[in-house]
């Protein structure tokens, strides 16, 4: 791993900064965010195949108990 003179610069630069702000600035910045949410949209495409893959499922599963 190469570590080059303008990354050490950089790096110093930052500890610099973060030392100088208090030590609640860095905790109360953070948890006064509110967390984003995902949302996931799936096609109604997706949810016909998802469903009928899960019947096929069922019915394979079946088949192979009874047998």
């Amino acid at each position: 791993m190469t570590i080059f003179p303008f990354q050490i610069n950089e790096m110093t630069r930052l500890y610099s900064r973060t030392m100088k702000l208090p030590a609640s600035a860095l905790t109360d910045s953070e948890t006064d965010q509110a967390e984003p949410k995902d949302v996931v949209m799936i096609s109604s495409e997706a949810k016909k195949k998802q469903i009928l893959d899960e019947a096929k499922g069922a019915v394979l599963e079946r088949i192979r108990h009874a047998g």
